[in-house]
């Protein structure tokens, strides 16, 4: 089994995915996780819900809070 770091914040439980040489951080679901995560657009923010169980909302916030937690995200796993 691989683990893959991942960290929980306010928002969203994030994880950071290494692919070609790149590392991707991006929401991932917290019961089902890894699992991919699928967004829909919702007033002037956006949805998340977890693609291995799409009835899974995982939360909604702005774009701009998911884009500043992102940034957290990235500093915490780049840390680890």
């Amino acid at each position: 089994m691989v683990t893959v770091p991942t960290c929980k914040l306010r928002l969203f439980t994030w994880v950071c995915i290494k692919t070609q040489g790149r590392k991707e951080i991006t929401p991932t679901c917290p019961d089902h996780g890894p699992a991919g995560v699928h967004s829909r657009s919702f007033g002037d923010g956006v949805l998340l819900f977890c693609e291995a169980v799409m009835d899974h909302e995982l939360n909604h916030c702005t774009y701009q809070e998911l884009q500043a937690e992102r940034q957290d995200a990235k500093a915490k796993l780049s840390a680890g």
